[in-house]
């Protein structure tokens, strides 16, 4: 699903920054047709309303309702990044999606989170059509205008922002409509077996009827493995199983990773690799026998699969040419070979029924889609036949559309191209470029900045004003950025804050130079307003958020630093303290900093390493690393005149590699530390 949505997100970003998609309302509104409402047609049309442009929007689905396939979908378990496995951030249960954004859940579940946003964005939406069992819906060239497209089609109108049936709307009619683009968004079509996969079932369950079941499960792809895995192994839930597999293993999930990289690239077969970590010389052999027997323990003793295959043994159904799953899947099928927990066969299904005593009700068949079948009932004869040849002749390049973001950090978090952005007027910039804040991460940094407002407080008195928050360093889309990870607390604020998500170039304003410097920064003991004024324009604060008020007096961003690794130096950055104040005297000396340092410093190593046990449901999870060009050597100033760099205190440490990112889990992990600590 996250795929899907990414490169939907990718096309709507594409089409506005190319000007196909006009972003000023005092445009002709574009016409475009979305056919599929599932989470690619609604994650791509989400995003443009986001966007603020012009366009009117009709969405058509075969089906009754919104995302037709995980409606009540309950036996079907969705993790946004669990295929990525075990690359850095895998293990992390939200999508973090500016647009439509889930955590991992139930199917239904997944909708019902997702439902709820474009409700939230469609609500007031006049330019938004959409029309549900549309049994008939024909796409033919305009004669008109050969650059535009015609669509007829036999549908309901409903309520946009959730399917229901309008009042004085709902019954089927026919229609045709010109549109300057129609995006196909119709997903991989359902499979050629009589079974979905997204249908409900109790493969999970126990048999309450007889005491051992035998299943013949036809397929080498993931679902079909998914099947086998939640057929043979008790409570069977990919994140839960490799948590308990492999969570206290950190140097064989580092190798791990490595086999994964080249198993991407079709470097290698996977079936060798995994067994030399069986050998004796391997130094991962005692964590690989303690996984299987681990694994085994968990086999059900209830079931025995027989899987039907196309190759003839389990070595060629994980080599690269030949295998059709995720690296994951492929690894706990080899791990459930290893316990005996099913038995490959080329034989045909009949013979196989026969030998084995299978009955029909567990005959499982899992041999994917057919995604041609209903463009080709759409499409016009000479379309379609233009696709089905490319497809046939260069399959390997056919659609390429990567699934990885190509839109900026914060991008879905104004209106308008990246062009414009410096017309953006200030009461918009200062909640823009806002994207995904855990809550938990949110609370983390209010309760540090709680405090810290406590101890300012307690060294001047006398303030009127000052405001205090955190920003965590955040790696997007290959952009290093600073995220403003909770709305500012302090002294003397007007009104509340409701800027926390929102996210800066990690070079821009105050953060940025302390950011860049790896050094604590600090106004000028009684700078002159207009010297600030003129430093915040040197440090390009306007390009990130709005322009600083002119009674600030005082600014000051304390950076907290990661030790020196071997391919990072200076030591990384793992979130910023900001502080600022309007009063004229407002100064913080060396000594006050300090004090401040020695909180954060405390705070920092405390949360590094917490309790598992005692935060439940939470964990901190490791993302992507820091960019090496994030990285590069300290500037020798803070770039403008009205900062100064405070050489007397130390930026505090952290005692290893951290990145702030406490979210929920639905897993209860014995430790929240996304990595083994050194020595453990």
């Amino acid at each position: 699903m996250l795929s899907q949505q990414t490169r939907a997100l990718n096309l709507a970003w594409s089409l506005i920054e190319t000007g196909i998609v006009p972003v000023q309302r005092s445009d002709p509104p574009c016409r475009i047709a979305v056919v599929g409402a599932g989470f690619a047609g609604l994650t791509f049309a989400a995003g443009l309303l986001r966007k603020g442009a012009a366009c009117e929007l009709y969405i058509f689905e075969q089906r009754d309702t919104l995302l037709p396939l995980q409606q009540g979908s309950d036996t079907r378990w969705l993790h946004p990044h669990i295929y990525d496995w075990p690359a850095d951030g895998s293990e992390a249960s939200a999508a973090m999606l500016p647009v439509l954004n889930w955590t991992a859940a139930r199917s239904s579940d997944v909708v019902v989170q997702v439902l709820g946003e474009w409700a939230q964005i469609v609500e007031n939406e006049e330019s938004v059509h959409l029309f549900c069992n549309t049994r008939h819906l024909q796409l033919t060239p305009c004669e008109q205008d050969k650059r535009k497209a015609r669509i007829e089609w036999v549908g309901e109108k409903r309520r946009a922002a959730d399917g229901t049936i309008r009042e004085t709307e709902g019954a089927a009619r026919g229609s045709s409509e010109v549109f300057d683009a129609v995006v196909l968004a119709v997903g991989f079509g359902l499979e050629a077996s009589k079974a979905s996969y997204w249908r409900n079932e109790t493969l999970g369950q126990p048999s309450l009827n007889e005491p051992r079941r035998t299943f013949l499960l036809s397929g080498q792809g993931d679902g079909a493995m998914i099947d086998l895995l939640r057929i043979r192994i008790s409570q069977f839930r990919q994140d839960r199983i490799l948590e308990e597999l492999f969570g206290n293993r950190a140097g064989l999930v580092a190798e791990l990773k490595a086999m994964r990289e080249d198993f991407l690239n079709e470097a290698t077969g996977l079936f060798d690799r995994f067994e030399a970590l069986l050998s004796e010389k391997s130094p991962h052999r005692d964590d690989m026998l303690a996984v299987i027997a681990k694994l085994d323990r968990r086999l059900r003793r209830d079931t025995d699969v027989v899987l039907q295959l196309l190759v003839r043994n389990v070595a060629e159904l994980l080599e690269p040419a030949t295998s059709r799953m995720s690296f994951q899947n492929a690894l706990l099928v080899f791990l459930l070979y290893r316990c005996g927990g099913f038995a490959p066969s080329t034989e045909k299904t009949q013979a196989l029924k026969a030998r084995f005593a299978i009955e029909n009700d567990t005959v499982i068949e899992r041999h994917g889609v057919r995604p041609l079948d209903h463009l080709k009932r759409m499409l016009p004869d000479k379309l379609f036949g233009r696709i089905e040849q490319q497809r046939s002749t260069d399959p390997k390049t056919f659609g390429l559309q990567t699934a990885l973001p190509m839109w900026p950090g914060g991008y879905f978090g104004y209106t308008g191209r990246e062009q414009d952005t410096g017309t953006i007027g200030d009461e918009q910039r200062r909640e823009w470029r806002k994207e995904y804040l855990p809550g938990p991460t949110a609370l983390v940094a209010t309760s540090l900045c709680g405090a810290i407002v406590g101890v300012v407080e307690r060294m001047q008195p006398a303030a009127k004003h000052f405001r205090v928050t955190l920003h965590r360093t955040l790696s997007i889309h290959g952009d290093d950025l600073l995220q403003q990870a909770c709305d500012y607390l302090g002294k003397g604020l007007e009104k509340a804050s409701a800027t926390a998500g929102r996210t800066f170039p990690a070079t821009a304003a105050t953060i940025g130079a302390a950011y860049r410097t790896r050094r604590i920064v600090r106004t000028l003991k009684d700078v002159k307003a207009e010297d600030l004024q003129a430093g915040m324009a040197d440090l390009k604060l306007h390009e990130a958020a709005r322009k600083m008020m002119p009674e600030v007096r005082f600014v000051l961003a304390i950076p907290i630093l990661q030790p020196e690794h071997r391919h990072y130096a200076p030591s990384p950055v793992t979130a910023i303290l900001y502080l600022d104040s309007r009063d004229e005297a407002f100064f913080l000396n060396d000594d006050m900093i300090g004090e401040v340092c020695a909180v954060l410093q405390a705070w920092a190593r405390s949360v590094e390493t917490p309790n598992g046990i005692s935060l439940g449901r939470l964990r901190n999870v490791q993302l992507e690393p820091l960019l090496d060009s994030a990285c590069a050597s300290a500037a020798e100033t803070s770039g403008t005149t009205a900062l100064t760099i405070v050489e007397n205190v130390e930026p505090p440490l952290v005692l290893r590699e951290f990145v702030l990112n406490f979210d929920h889990t639905d897993l209860a992990p014995a430790t929240t530390d996304a990595t083994t600590p050194p020595g453990a």
